[in-house]
């Protein structure tokens, strides 16, 4: 069975056409922009986090995630009020499904096909990004990870130098990667439901999430990469 973007309450494949389009232009002055599973994560983080960060502040790690100076080189207001207004989007999706009873929040996460023609999830992007986020607010956030720190063994290990060097060292199993994938969604919504309650506010009853798996069709070039990097097909893993 093959995975693909989970699109259902935030963007659609044409919203992420647009802002790959974009962002990944030759011609759009933008040396390290996110890919769409990073933007993901990375918001994921800041509408959870010990303190409220407003979108201003963030979106400019969107166009450069090394360093959020870099600005894209666009002469066009109508289409920079475009890509503002799509990713906007996708901030109010994840603030609305993380505040959900029935566990919506579902990470935007591509896949890949292994040897023996299985896909697999790719995390590697979303947990990238959730740390980024975390970072803006790091000393805030610091007495959750040494409280509960099950619920970021999956970020850190997908998501920093040091945790891909010990999967190469010692690689998790089908079973053992399936299950942190399946995991995310659920350690999303208890980080969002830890800071919540903090800030004062009362969020509905949690409930486990269930793992979805769709189909995905087969890939035109224009298609977006299956690999979740957010270029379309023919920019990314078609190219090689």
């Amino acid at each position: 069975m093959s995975e693909s973007l989970n699109v259902e309450l935030g963007w659609s494949l044409d919203d992420i056409d647009l802002i790959e389009d974009f962002l990944f232009a030759e011609d759009s002055g933008l040396d390290q922009p996110m890919d769409v599973s990073m933007i993901d994560g990375f918001f994921c983080a800041l509408v959870s986090g010990p303190n409220l960060i407003s979108p201003a502040q963030a979106l400019a790690w969107v166009f450069d995630f090394e360093q959020g100076e870099q600005k894209p080189a666009l002469k066009d207001p109508a289409q920079v009020q475009q890509i503002m207004s799509l990713l906007m989007k996708q901030w109010n999706a994840t603030a609305a499904e993380l505040m959900s009873a029935d566990c919506a929040y579902e990470p935007l996460l591509g896949c890949r096909e292994v040897d023996d023609g299985r896909q697999v999830f790719i995390l590697d992007e979303w947990c990238k990004g959730y740390l980024l986020g975390m970072s803006l607010d790091q000393a805030a956030w610091l007495p959750l990870q040494i409280e509960q720190p099950a619920w970021f063994q999956t970020i850190l290990s997908y998501g920093t130098e040091e945790g891909w060097q010990v999967m190469e060292r010692h690689p998790p199993s089908d079973a053992e990667h399936d299950e942190a994938a399946a995991g995310l969604a659920l350690h999303a919504m208890l980080i969002h439901r830890y800071w919540l309650e903090r800030r004062g506010a009362s969020p509905s009853p949690l409930t486990k999430p269930q793992t979805v798996r769709r189909s995905e069709p087969k890939l035109g070039r224009n298609d977006p990469c299956h690999c979740g990097s957010g270029r379309k097909y023919k920019l990314c893993h078609g190219a090689h």
